[in-house]
């Protein structure tokens, strides 16, 4: 009997048809026995057809399958039901692949079985694929058991999260130390354990890693169940399928309050003690003028062990110090003081600058053993004629002599002080030309981006524009301006500049207390608030030249001062530094509410609120906006108000 119940030409015509489909197509007798495989069969395996029939075709199942196979399909010829399986059979180069078999009985008119017929559909590519994802998620399910059980173990708080951020796990001590439910915690119930003037930087950081797939890492304050907060710091690392795409978040947060307040207060120490050993003056005399800023690093708010000195002998010469001991914080800081207190009064015993290293080097080695410093000592003759110097280890002096052209780098010195064996050190000699400029300055100078080689350049670039211009108040903080172009500094950095020109320094003679000026006040009191306003607008107005840029600067001043009552109610500091050409307003708050403030102008146009700020940002030389980690918020600009020139004393004749 034939598929189609009729002539022996029927089946071989059906059978010619089956041998064009694009599957492997077989047929059976009613008790099960094979009787066809088209030649897909034979593709498959690599056998001829009649390896197949009968119930040859057993030989090519996969052992562990073979069992399930031939009880399946005795079911079907027993229930003359249809038959379907899965199972893994041997193709022709050995290996195994997934197959579904499906068959179902031809019947005649009276309902008896006249023939099966079935197919088999390479399904490998999906089952491994199955396979995997089911690998993958047994995988997940037992690293998210193993990170469990160690995290409830751990001494920190441990938590997991969905690629979405979804928080759907704390271990307990989160609970213990936040008072929190399991359900007040879960998915984004964190934040409110979170201190408000953290609580945006957070939510900045956090989903960025969750959109980019990066890491995360901040320190940030966390409300404890009795309202106290404490600093942690927080990491959390994504868990990437085979793809690459993030399937988990693990994290972990550390308790390093201790270690926070410890780091304060040593960085309070280590800035009181800075700010005693840096000169509150350097000599100026005609024919030389000297000018120095120092930078702190504004990583982690550190103060470093750069220094910088000059003083006056009683003989008429000159002496310069500038250098850098290893590390940062308190113990630096110390160090500075007594290499700095070393040479000065080595100098006043000792001629050669060579001299004073090599006895500042042994007094080093016997004070702070196993401590790196490098420096430079110089003199300059009372004629103004020659300079003399020898360098430990430090980043050559650059000198400048034709305006416009970059300065140059000096040769490099000897060994730093305290490392290696005792030494004497090299004696160098610079004659002094008419308006010619030397830089000295740390390695902070150059280091604070990428690009250490392009930072010295723009650094040889900008000393060379000095030559020959004597009207900057202050041509180090000039410098490095254009040098860092508002980069901040990642180390500290200290710049000294001698200038060798003919320049009247009674113009840039200035009371201290006018250059530097704070002003603090609660913004909750009104009155404080307008009082202080009025202040910094008086001394505007005094110390300021009378031109359009009053005006604008007080406008300036008035708007931001207005937005940050406004928005961020606390304490509010206002820092007004005028030791540049132009002064540098700087207004600090305690809360976070300025950084909703984008400075752009508001869609409305007739909307009040933000039009202020905008206006602020667009008169200002300068203008930026960012969050003070552990503080609140801060918003500084340069205003176009250039300084009023005191008067000049006549001279006699």
């Amino acid at each position: 009997m034939n598929p189609a119940g009729d002539s022996d030409a029927e089946l071989a015509s059906w059978r010619l048809v089956a041998e064009t489909l694009p599957a492997m197509v077989f047929t059976a007798s009613p008790n099960g026995a094979i009787e066809f495989v088209n030649r897909r069969w034979s593709e498959f395996t690599g056998f001829p057809a009649e390896v197949a029939l009968g119930d040859r075709w057993a030989s090519l199942i996969h052992p562990d399958d073979l069992d399930r196979t031939s009880a399946a399909w005795s079911k079907a010829l027993t229930s003359c039901e249809s038959f379907e399986l899965e199972m893994r059979v041997r193709k022709a180069d050995g290996s195994y692949a997934w197959l579904h078999s499906s068959a179902a009985p031809l019947r005649a008119p009276s309902g008896r079985i006249q023939r099966w017929i079935g197919t088999c559909v390479d399904i490998d590519t999906r089952r491994r694929a199955e396979e995997s994802v089911r690998e993958q998620e047994a995988l997940l399910v037992d690293s998210a058991r193993r990170f469990q059980a160690l995290g409830e173990a751990l001494p920190v708080i441990c938590w997991t999260a969905d690629a979405e951020g979804w928080i759907d796990w704390y271990n307990r001590r989160w609970y213990e130390y936040t008072g929190q439910s399991e359900r007040e915690a879960r998915g984004w119930g964190w934040q409110a354990a979170h201190h408000p003037d953290d609580f945006l930087e957070v939510m900045r950081k956090w989903p960025d890693s969750i959109a980019t797939g990066q890491g995360f890492e901040m320190e940030f304050r966390l409300r404890r169940h009795d309202g106290v907060f404490h600093w942690f710091l927080t990491r959390a690392e994504p868990f990437r399928d085979e793809n690459g795409s993030v399937v988990r978040w693990y994290g972990s947060n550390v308790d390093i309050d201790a270690q926070k307040r410890a780091l304060e207060r040593s960085k309070r120490i280590a800035e009181t003690m800075q700010d005693v050993f840096l000169p509150k003056s350097l000599p100026q005399k005609a024919g030389l003028r000297f000018d120095a800023i120092y930078l702190p690093a504004e990583k982690d708010a550190l103060v470093g062990g750069d220094w910088f000195d000059a003083f006056e002998l009683p003989d008429g010469r000159t002496v310069f110090s500038i250098g850098d001991v290893a590390g940062h914080g308190l113990e630096a800081s110390i160090t500075v003081g007594r290499v700095r207190q070393a040479i000065y009064t080595l100098a006043l015993r000792l001629d050669n600058p060579a001299d004073i290293l090599k006895e500042a080097d042994r007094i080093l080695r016997y004070q702070e053993p196993e401590t790196m410093v490098t420096a430079i000592v110089g003199s300059i003759d009372a004629s103004l004629r020659r300079l003399t110097y020898a360098s430990a280890g430090h980043p050559p002096p650059l000198v400048a002599s034709r305006r416009g052209e970059p300065a140059r780098s000096l040769r490099y010195g000897d060994p730093p002080l305290g490392v290696g064996e005792p030494r004497d050190f090299t004696l160098r000699e610079l004659e002094i030309e008419p308006d010619m400029v030397v830089a000295l300055f740390t390695d902070g100078m150059v280091e604070f981006g990428r690009n250490i080689e392009a930072a010295e350049e723009k650094l040889k670039s900008a000393v060379g524009l000095l030559v020959g211009n004597t009207k900057l108040p202050r041509p180090a903080r000039a410098v490095q301006e254009l040098v860092f172009n508002d980069e901040p500094s990642t180390d500290d950095a200290a710049l000294m500049i001698l200038q060798f020109s003919e320049a009247n320094v009674e113009m840039f003679a200035q009371d201290p207390g006018d250059l530097e000026k704070t002003w603090r006040f609660h913004s909750s009191d009104p009155y404080s608030a307008h009082h202080s306003r009025r202040e910094i607008v008086a001394h505007l107005r005094r110390v300021g030249a009378e031109d359009e840029g009053l005006f604008v600067a007080e406008l300036i001043i008035g708007e931001i001062l207005a937005n940050t009552v406004e928005h961020a109610p606390g304490l509010v500091e206002v820092e007004l530094d005028w030791r540049g050409e132009k002064p540098l307003v700087s207004v600090r708050d305690a809360g976070s509410g300025a950084l909703r403030v984008s400075g752009d102008l508001p869609d409305d146009p007739l909307a009040e609120d933000g039009r202020g700020i905008f206006l602020a940002k667009t008169l200002a030389e300068h203008f930026s906006l960012r969050h003070l980690p552990g503080y609140g918020t801060e918003v500084t600009a340069r205003l176009p108000l250039l300084r009023r020139a005191p008067p000049v004393t006549p001279q006699e004749n």
